[in-house]
Protein backbone atom coordinates (compact mmCIF):
# COMPACT_ATOMS: atom_id res chain seq x y z
CA UNK A 1 0.00 0.00 0.00
CA UNK A 2 3.27 2.12 0.52
CA UNK A 3 3.83 2.07 -2.69
CA UNK A 4 0.32 2.74 -4.41
CA UNK A 5 0.31 5.49 -2.00
CA UNK A 6 3.89 6.75 -3.22
CA UNK A 7 2.53 6.45 -6.51
CA UNK A 8 -0.39 7.97 -6.80
CA UNK A 9 1.35 11.48 -4.38
CA UNK A 10 3.95 11.63 -6.99
CA UNK A 11 1.07 10.84 -10.10
CA UNK A 12 -1.43 13.37 -8.68
CA UNK A 13 0.42 16.74 -8.19
CA UNK A 14 1.48 16.12 -12.46
CA UNK A 15 -2.26 15.53 -13.16
CA UNK A 16 -3.39 18.48 -10.93
CA UNK A 17 -0.26 21.14 -13.10
CA UNK A 18 -1.70 20.16 -15.97
CA UNK A 19 -5.45 20.60 -15.24
CA UNK A 20 -3.93 23.96 -13.58
CA UNK A 21 -1.81 25.23 -16.78
CA UNK A 22 -5.27 24.39 -19.09
CA UNK A 23 -7.31 25.92 -17.10
CA UNK A 24 -4.98 28.73 -17.14
CA UNK A 25 -4.87 28.57 -20.40
CA UNK A 26 -8.99 29.02 -21.03
CA UNK A 27 -8.69 31.65 -18.72
CA UNK A 28 -6.24 33.92 -20.65
CA UNK A 29 -7.85 33.44 -23.79
CA UNK A 30 -11.04 34.30 -22.51
CA UNK A 31 -9.77 37.54 -20.96
CA UNK A 32 -8.05 38.21 -24.70
CA UNK A 33 -11.67 37.87 -26.40
CA UNK A 34 -12.95 39.80 -23.87
CA UNK A 35 -10.34 42.94 -24.68
CA UNK A 36 -10.47 42.18 -27.59
CA UNK A 37 -14.02 42.54 -27.61
CA UNK A 38 -13.79 45.75 -25.71
CA UNK A 39 -11.35 47.37 -27.49
CA UNK A 40 -13.91 46.78 -31.15
CA UNK A 41 -16.55 47.99 -29.45
CA UNK A 42 -15.13 51.03 -27.64
CA UNK A 43 -13.26 51.62 -31.40
CA UNK A 44 -16.76 51.84 -33.01
CA UNK A 45 -18.43 53.82 -30.00
CA UNK A 46 -15.10 56.59 -30.95
CA UNK A 47 -16.15 55.85 -34.39
CA UNK A 48 -19.87 56.64 -34.50
CA UNK A 49 -19.05 59.72 -31.99
CA UNK A 50 -16.30 61.34 -34.66
CA UNK A 51 -18.66 61.33 -37.00
CA UNK A 52 -20.99 62.24 -35.81
CA UNK A 53 -20.04 65.54 -34.76
CA UNK A 54 -17.95 65.85 -37.47
CA UNK A 55 -21.04 65.86 -39.60
CA UNK A 56 -22.63 68.32 -37.65
CA UNK A 57 -19.78 70.74 -37.36
CA UNK A 58 -19.27 70.25 -41.03
CA UNK A 59 -22.90 71.04 -41.88
CA UNK A 60 -23.22 74.79 -40.05
CA UNK A 61 -20.20 75.32 -42.00
CA UNK A 62 -21.56 74.14 -45.30
CA UNK A 63 -25.03 75.81 -45.00
CA UNK A 64 -23.62 79.58 -44.25
CA UNK A 65 -21.16 78.63 -47.54
CA UNK A 66 -24.24 77.82 -49.48
CA UNK A 67 -26.37 80.59 -47.59
CA UNK A 68 -23.29 83.19 -48.95
CA UNK A 69 -23.64 81.63 -52.13
CA UNK A 70 -27.24 82.15 -52.81
CA UNK A 71 -27.49 85.39 -51.92
CA UNK A 72 -24.59 86.15 -54.32
CA UNK A 73 -25.68 84.60 -57.17
CA UNK A 74 -29.47 86.13 -56.27
CA UNK A 75 -27.50 89.35 -56.59
CA UNK A 76 -26.12 89.02 -60.11
CA UNK A 77 -27.18 91.91 -62.32
CA UNK A 78 -27.11 91.65 -65.94
CA UNK A 79 -23.45 93.61 -66.11
CA UNK A 80 -22.13 90.99 -63.97
CA UNK A 81 -23.90 88.15 -65.83
CA UNK A 82 -22.14 89.43 -69.09
CA UNK A 83 -18.62 89.20 -67.15
CA UNK A 84 -19.12 85.56 -66.30
CA UNK A 85 -20.22 84.51 -70.03
CA UNK A 86 -17.19 86.53 -71.39
CA UNK A 87 -15.02 84.80 -69.14
CA UNK A 88 -16.79 81.18 -69.87
CA UNK A 89 -16.06 82.15 -73.60
CA UNK A 90 -12.63 82.70 -73.11
CA UNK A 91 -12.09 79.51 -70.75
CA UNK A 92 -13.98 77.05 -73.64
CA UNK A 93 -11.80 78.56 -76.54
CA UNK A 94 -8.57 78.32 -74.69
CA UNK A 95 -9.38 74.78 -73.81
CA UNK A 96 -11.60 73.18 -76.57
CA UNK A 97 -11.36 69.88 -76.41
CA UNK A 98 -11.11 69.21 -72.77
CA UNK A 99 -13.75 66.78 -71.34
CA UNK A 100 -13.44 67.87 -67.33
CA UNK A 101 -11.18 69.72 -65.86
CA UNK A 102 -10.46 71.72 -62.68
CA UNK A 103 -9.06 75.25 -62.99
CA UNK A 104 -7.29 77.65 -60.59
CA UNK A 105 -9.57 80.65 -59.26
CA UNK A 106 -8.61 83.76 -59.81
CA UNK A 107 -8.48 86.38 -57.22
CA UNK A 108 -11.42 88.43 -58.76
CA UNK A 109 -13.68 85.34 -57.95
CA UNK A 110 -12.28 83.99 -54.77
CA UNK A 111 -13.39 87.38 -53.25
CA UNK A 112 -17.31 86.11 -53.58
CA UNK A 113 -16.55 82.61 -51.89
CA UNK A 114 -15.81 80.86 -55.21
CA UNK A 115 -13.77 77.16 -54.06
CA UNK A 116 -13.46 76.03 -57.50
CA UNK A 117 -13.97 76.34 -61.46
CA UNK A 118 -14.80 72.73 -62.83
CA UNK A 119 -14.88 72.94 -66.97
CA UNK A 120 -16.56 70.65 -69.01
CA UNK A 121 -17.57 70.40 -72.65
CA UNK A 122 -19.72 73.42 -73.73
CA UNK A 123 -19.78 74.55 -69.30
CA UNK A 124 -18.13 75.97 -66.77
CA UNK A 125 -19.44 75.27 -63.34
CA UNK A 126 -17.70 78.30 -60.83
CA UNK A 127 -18.37 76.22 -57.61
CA UNK A 128 -18.74 77.45 -54.04
CA UNK A 129 -19.41 74.53 -52.39
CA UNK A 130 -18.66 70.88 -54.27
CA UNK A 131 -19.62 67.35 -53.07
CA UNK A 132 -23.32 66.41 -52.25
CA UNK A 133 -24.13 69.99 -51.20
CA UNK A 134 -23.25 71.52 -54.97
CA UNK A 135 -23.93 74.88 -54.87
CA UNK A 136 -22.48 76.20 -57.98
CA UNK A 137 -23.18 78.73 -61.27
CA UNK A 138 -23.34 76.97 -64.23
CA UNK A 139 -22.63 79.09 -67.49
CA UNK A 140 -23.56 76.31 -70.66
CA UNK A 141 -23.21 76.69 -74.08
CA UNK A 142 -26.04 75.43 -76.10
CA UNK A 143 -26.01 74.09 -79.36
CA UNK A 144 -26.67 77.03 -81.25
CA UNK A 145 -23.58 79.40 -79.36
CA UNK A 146 -25.78 80.84 -77.03
CA UNK A 147 -25.50 81.10 -73.17
CA UNK A 148 -27.50 80.03 -70.29
CA UNK A 149 -27.12 80.48 -66.88
CA UNK A 150 -28.24 78.38 -64.17
CA UNK A 151 -27.88 79.12 -60.45
CA UNK A 152 -27.61 75.79 -58.33
CA UNK A 153 -28.35 76.12 -54.62
CA UNK A 154 -28.59 72.27 -54.53
CA UNK A 155 -28.60 69.36 -56.41
CA UNK A 156 -32.13 69.62 -55.76
CA UNK A 157 -33.27 73.39 -56.14
CA UNK A 158 -31.76 75.32 -58.91
CA UNK A 159 -33.06 78.19 -61.58
CA UNK A 160 -32.29 79.61 -64.64
CA UNK A 161 -31.12 83.64 -64.11
CA UNK A 162 -29.85 84.06 -67.63
CA UNK A 163 -31.45 84.62 -70.26
CA UNK A 164 -34.52 86.29 -68.22
CA UNK A 165 -38.06 85.17 -69.10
Amino acid sequence: MRWKGRFYSTIRPSLNNKLAVNNNLNTKSRLNKRWIAYAFLSGLIVLIVVVCFGRYLDIGASQKQMNDAKKIMDSLTDKDIQALIQRTQTILREDASVEFTNRDVPPDLKHLGIAGIEEQKDEVDYVWTGGMDNTALDVVRTSNGTFQVFAVYTPYSNRMIWPKR
